[in-house]
């Protein structure tokens, strides 16, 4: 269930165009595997590539997320 909740929550940032910071933060406190930090990590870039001027709150994310893949978040 918790996987079909964060595909659910991953799925509406990526299709809106100014996502929730209320989503973006239960995305956040929901990962628990490598897959899903992955995953998420690349709708932000996509968010990020699809603005002419990207949000602070978006590369804030990325940065804050990013590391976590590097230091070996649980795989899954």
């Amino acid at each position: 269930m918790q996987d079909k909740y964060v595909d659910m929550l991953m799925e509406k940032v990526r299709e809106d165009r100014y996502p929730s910071g209320d989503l973006m933060d239960r995305i956040e406190v929901s990962l628990q595997s490598r897959g899903q930090a992955e995953q998420y990590v690349e709708v932000l870039f996509e968010k990020m590539g699809e603005a002419r001027y990207p949000s602070k709150d978006l590369m804030n994310r990325i940065e804050r997320v990013a590391p976590l893949l590097q230091e070996g978040m649980r795989s899954g």
